[in-house]
C-alpha cells in the first residue's frame, strides 16, 4: 500500500469514528505537536479528541505525499474543514504526518496540526 492510500484510509476511519481500527494506524509511543509542545502518547488520542470537541466529519480534504521511500514517508494535509455533529463548520486544519513502514504496514509516528478559522466561509 502506498502512503497516500494509507492516509486516505486513516482519514476514512477517522471520519467514521472507527476508534478501534484507528489504534492500528499509529506506532507507539506516538509523538505529537500539540500547541507547540511535543508530547508522546501510548494510545490513540482520536476518541478523546473527537469527544472533547464534538467533532463530526472532516471534509474538503487535500492531501499530498511530499516524499515516500521504501520505509518512510512525509505527508501533508494541506487543507481540510471540520464540522461538528450537527454539520456546522467549526474550523479549518492543516497537518503533517511522518510515517514509518514496518514489514508491509505503514504507521504514523509523528503528527502535527494547526487549526484556524477559514475567513472564506
Amino acid at each position: 500500500m502506498k502512503a497516500l492510500e494509507f492516509i486516505n484510509l486513516y482519514l476514512e476511519h477517522f471520519n467514521n469514528d472507527d476508534f478501534e481500527s484507528l489504534k492500528n494506524f499509529f506506532a507507539y509511543p506516538l509523538y505529537m505537536n500539540v500547541n507547540g509542545n511535543i508530547i508522546s502518547v501510548n494510545e490513540s488520542p482520536m476518541k478523546q479528541m473527537k469527544k472533547s470537541s464534538n467533532l463530526g466529519k472532516t471534509k474538503d480534504i487535500e492531501v499530498e505525499v511530499i516524499k515516500e521511500t521504501e520505509d518512510q514517508a512525509h505527508v501533508i494535509l494541506r487543507n481540510a474543514r471540520r464540522y461538528n455533529k450537527s454539520e456546522e463548520y467549526i474550523e479549518s486544519i492543516t497537518g503533517f504526518y511522518a510515517l514509518l513502514k514496518t514489514g508491509n504496514d505503514w504507521q504514523i509516528i509523528f503528527l502535527s496540526g494547526i487549526t484556524y478559522q477559514d475567513q472564506k466561509i
